[in-house]
């Protein structure tokens, strides 16, 4: 086995760049050969991921969340047209980031990135949809609303927090100002205009460390799964916040789920859109799918791949 690890120097305060000797060497214990490309940018990795594509078996992506959609956008883009040679390689992951929930959908332990990378040779190799919005590709979830702005929060002013914390204080924070917006909502020519908190656009099950707002969502189905929180008091919002982490909140008759192909969103303001905790511009989006895209190393069973029915 062949790979290339793509590791982002400062995900995870700088922990993917001190991983990835570690990880060359854990891979290269089991005979894995490994080289080894440190980013400057996600568009750097996207395009070492689109380059090495065709000559090895795998890129790993060493980092956070930004650095596996970007090098998951690479291989979609290696793709070749009718009659090209194919992809030979296919998306590996060691979480080394923040919210690590590409990984989590992988069925990787979040929590031991060294044990997420001895698995890697030994993972079963699955094609796997790609979502993209406003040209960024992403593997989890988008989203516009609250939530985009409990990312731009937690990114830019809650930075020195731990993860679950720095999410939660910005969820607080947001609530004490933050206001619903009327949506204007199409799902495959169906349009609709719900008031309410948010609007998540989900191809995987959760987002902000371990967040399961769209639990029954399925990389290998061809559809995004559509949640959308509608109007509710802040107190009631409150207290049923908490719930996200089981995927529980989708009891809460205010919620509401549904299944497109395709996503067009806009609302009564310029709301921020964020992909997989990265900024992916303002409302108006379309959202869609590209079935099968890439092909991932998963475990068996996998969130991100919920068993058909």
């Amino acid at each position: 086995m062949k790979v290339l690890l793509v590791h982002n120097p400062t995900a995870g305060g700088g922990r993917a760049s001190r991983l990835a000797a570690e990880v060359a060497a854990r891979l290269g214990g089991d005979g894995v050969e490994v080289d080894r490309h440190q980013t400057r940018s996600l568009e750097d990795a996207r395009l070492a991921a689109c380059q090495a594509a065709g000559s090895v078996d795998a890129v790993v992506a060493v980092g956070g969340d930004g650095t596996v959609g970007a090098c998951a956008a690479g291989l979609a883009d290696a793709a070749p047209g009718p009659g090209g040679p194919g992809v030979r390689a296919a998306l590996g992951v060691v979480p080394a980031g923040g919210g690590n929930d590409a990984a989590r959908s992988l069925g990787l332990p979040v929590g031991d990135p060294l044990a997420a990378a001895a698995l890697l040779p030994r993972l079963r190799r699955r094609p796997a949809d790609l979502a993209s919005v406003a040209g960024r590709a992403y593997l989890n979830v988008a989203g516009a609303g609250f939530d985009s702005e409990v990312n731009r929060i937690a990114n830019q002013r809650l930075g020195w927090a731990g993860n679950r914390p720095r999410y939660v204080g910005a969820v607080l924070t947001e609530l004490a100002v933050g206001r619903t917006a009327r949506f204007r909502l199409t799902l495959d020519g169906q349009a609709s205009e719900p008031r309410g908190w948010l609007v998540a656009v989900a191809n995987g099950p959760s987002y902000g460390g371990g967040m399961r707002v769209a639990p029954q969502a399925s990389m290998d189905d061809g559809l995004l799964e559509v949640v959308v929180i509608h109007d509710i008091g802040k107190l009631e919002f409150l207290r049923t916040f908490p719930k996200v982490f089981s995927g529980r909140h989708l009891e809460h008759p205010a919620v509401a789920v549904h299944r497109a192909a395709r996503v067009e969103l806009d609302a009564d303001r310029p709301l921020a859109v964020y992909a997989d905790g990265e900024p992916a511009g303002t409302l108006p989006a379309t959202f869609e799918v590209h079935p099968a895209a890439i092909t991932v190393l998963a475990a068996d069973p996998a969130p991100g791949f919920p068993p058909a029915g």
